[in-house]
């Protein structure tokens, strides 16, 4: 009898310590957390016609409006999901924004953060003068910051992005 009680103990020590070392599954909360807007900037006063603005999760059009250029786009992202955006127009470059809308759980969102952003297109015909990756990946990188309780972009990142097809586009360094 004291073996079987021993076993007991045993087996039930080890169950125990199984259960508690579970790791806490990330937040499921996807609720609506921002509503993102954005137009063209002043640099293209001359484009006319309509252009696309496309929400993709994972790699797939979620939602797609088709616009006049002189219309805003806007979506409302759910919490927790990365979301890109893009851009497109014909005749030019489209532009790709990507967004992480991670969030503590710890944050409840009462009414949804909003973030609005400007941006200017391409002409096609430059395409030659950049490299694959700057033209492909994103122009920016929209995420939730917690020093300005916001959604910011990576300044840093666009910036560099920027400078390198600037340089591309004056010394001729594109691969294609």
């Amino acid at each position: 009898m004291k073996k079987i009680l021993s076993f007991l103990f045993v087996i039930t020590i080890s169950v125990a310590y199984s259960q508690t070392d579970k790791k806490k599954p990330i937040s499921s909360d996807t609720s609506e957390c921002l509503t993102i807007t954005g137009n063209f900037d002043g640099t293209v006063k001359d484009l006319e016609g309509n252009y696309k603005a496309k929400l993709m999760k994972d790699n797939k059009v979620i939602e797609e409006q088709d616009l006049k250029v002189k219309k805003s786009f806007e979506f409302t992202l759910k919490k927790n999901m990365l979301y890109a955006i893009k851009v497109e127009k014909e005749g030019y470059i489209p532009k790709l924004i990507s967004i992480s809308t991670t969030m503590s759980s710890k944050i409840m969102v009462e009414s949804p953060y909003k973030f609005n952003f400007e941006t200017n297109l391409l002409s096609q015909d430059l395409y030659g003068h950049f490299d694959d990756d700057d033209v492909d990946f994103p122009v920016a990188l929209v995420s939730y910051g917690k020093k300005c309780d916001c959604f910011e972009y990576n300044r840093d990142y666009t910036a560099k992005l920027i400078n390198r097809m600037y340089t591309n586009l004056l010394f001729g360094s594109g691969t294609n």
